[in-house]
């Protein structure tokens, strides 16, 4: 059995990493166009959440191999074996999934932004003891469907910042 990996979806990737983007292009027109305080203060309050955002999921990524997982964030690396999963739980929230995963380490969660979500439970599920795995774990996860319901919002964000900076750029427009 080699080893799999899952990264966050692509499509949330692409769009954050834009986000972070057209935030510091507004943030460096606010500084070269000598925006005044507030405007710098509030891009730069904007774009360090969304760069750190960014870069935490690009970083992310659960490994899961046949001696047992592992879970890297940006930073970090939590590893642990199969025995010590204590239980496998899910949550549903709207159309987001979360796959809890309480071992003697502590407590980790797994969304559904993860490519490939459904392989991932079923080979946890696989991996682990039946009798500590929740009876609504496999229903839950298989029927996970990640729509544009995460990344529309994000998308809706980078238009208006592409307005605001032709706007900025092009001040007749306005």
């Amino acid at each position: 059995m080699s080893q799999h990996d899952y990264t966050i979806k692509k499509a949330l990737l692409i769009v954050l990493g834009l986000d972070a983007f057209l935030l510091f292009c507004l943030l460096l027109i606010a500084l070269l166009l000598e925006g005044d305080a507030m405007e710098r203060l509030v891009f730069t309050l904007f774009f360090l959440p969304t760069l750190l955002l960014f870069l935490e999921c690009y970083f992310r990524r659960v490994t899961v191999a046949k001696a047992g997982m592992a879970i890297r964030k940006l930073g970090r690396t939590k590893a642990f074996p199969w025995g010590e999963i204590t239980r496998v739980g899910c949550l549903t929230v709207r159309r987001k999934v979360y796959l809890l995963l309480t071992t003697v380490k502590g407590l980790f969660i797994i969304s559904n932004a993860f490519e490939g979500f459904s392989k991932l439970v079923e080979e946890i599920v696989a991996r682990v003891e039946p009798e500590r795995v929740e009876e609504d774990v496999r229903p839950q996860a298989a029927s996970a469907k990640a729509g544009i319901a995460t990344i529309f919002p994000a998308w809706v964000a980078a238009v208006f910042m592409m307005v605001m900076i032709l706007m900025k750029w092009f001040p007749f427009i306005a």
